[in-house]
């Protein structure tokens, strides 16, 4: 903190619906000494995560995000300028984007007015994509995990090689939820209170393997082991399209008394307790805030061996590593944990451990308060 008070830190998330960049400010924020840093927010989409921003006392100002073109030159430049006017008033002294689409009008203002900008980056592009996105150019990148840093110095070294760090994202760790919290939590979601229930949790969306997921469900019912599947989330991006159309296939399938659709939930980690197995079998998962509430709430994960899920879930010890885009062993995987409960409690006890010592808000929250601390004495 300086003598003036605490740092006030301009975030700017484009957010045009709600998933785990979303919830991850969320948690940044809520956790940040304020003593030390102010935050204050500026939104693309005055939605839900808007509303969330506010519920924690965050100033929050809707912006609509306008990248810089030809076609759009005027209204690129008042976007541009009423960040710089915001970023002016409320002494703004460090700029972070919540992602790297995000940073563009952002990093131009705070270009404007000679203040450090730095962007989390969680999500793959290629090298033009992240030179057009990150154009007016950045200070600091924090990249999620260590897969996805090593993707984006392959693609564009002379962006990230010098200017980067890999921030593991936070999880609040929960206290454990009793066996009466558990059925209370299934009454409230309409499951069986007798049957092993696996959980999809997250964005119904084909890159998270939501048909790989529907098929290895097949699998299992049609050799009748004793298991129930649930899809906990949406398709947000494609206003529920993806989701009707896995509805669908479930129906076609006969499988609608198997596989339970629980729709989008602001809160999903607070059900995750209803819970006996998480499915994460991503094709594509730079980290992926599923997994790490989880293991917070020590469940087991079966995830795929791709992108960060190797950097959360230790194969053997806290879940079940498989290939992605593989049903059968999504299937075999989950069935192994199934048949032998006391092996799939080994694993969320381990899981949770990990969870506690490697992926803490404290540490989180931490990491991202020295860099920005490291930007302003370098500034």
């Amino acid at each position: 903190m300086s003598a003036r008070g605490p740092i006030t830190v301009l975030y700017a998330a484009w957010a045009p619906f709600f998933s785990g960049a979303e919830r991850a400010l969320l948690v940044l924020v809520e956790n940040l000494d304020r003593s030390r840093y102010r935050p204050v927010a500026v939104v693309g989409a005055d939605a839900e995560l808007a509303s969330e921003l506010r519920a924690r006392d965050v100033r929050t100002v809707h912006v609509p995000v306008v990248y810089a073109s030809a076609g759009s030159a005027v209204r690129w430049m008042s976007v541009v300028a009423r960040l710089v006017g915001l970023a002016r008033r409320e002494r703004v002294r460090v700029v972070h984007a919540n992602d790297v689409p995000s940073f563009q009008p952002a990093g131009y203002a705070a270009r404007l007015l000679g203040i450090p900008a730095l962007t989390h980056v969680r999500f793959p592009d290629t090298q033009a994509g992240f030179g057009w996105f990150l154009r007016p150019g950045f200070a600091r990148a924090l990249f999620v995990s260590d897969d996805l840093r090593a993707d984006a110095v392959r693609h564009a070294p002379q962006l990230f090689e010098a200017r980067s760090d890999v921030v593991y994202d936070g999880v609040h760790v929960p206290a454990l939820a009793s066996e009466a919290e558990r059925h209370r939590l299934r009454q409230e979601l309409g499951l069986p209170a007798d049957r092993t229930i696996v959980v999809l949790a997250g964005q119904v969306a084909e890159v998270k393997g939501i048909w790989d997921y529907i098929d290895a469900a097949a699998a299992l019912v049609s050799r009748k082991v004793p298991v129930s599947f649930a899809v906990l989330g949406d398709d947000l991006r494609g206003q529920g399209a993806l989701r009707r159309a896995a509805e669908q296939a479930v129906r076609d399938r006969g499988l609608e008394n198997d596989v339970r659709f629980l729709g989008f939930r602001p809160n999903a980690q607070r059900l995750i307790p209803a819970f006996d197995i998480v499915a994460v079998p991503s094709h594509v998962e730079p980290l992926g805030n599923a997994t790490l509430e989880a293991m917070a709430s020590a469940r087991p994960v079966v995830g795929s061996r791709v992108g960060g899920i190797p950097e959360m879930v230790v194969d053997g010890v806290t879940g079940t590593l498989v290939p992605s885009r593989d049903p059968a062993s999504l299937a075999a995987a989950i069935e192994a944990l199934v048949t032998n409960p006391d092996r799939a409690r080994a694993y969320g006890v381990a899981g949770r451990a990990r969870a506690l010592s490697t992926f803490s808000v404290a540490a989180h929250v931490s990491r991202v308060g020295a860099a920005y601390d490291a930007l302003l004495s370098a500034s």
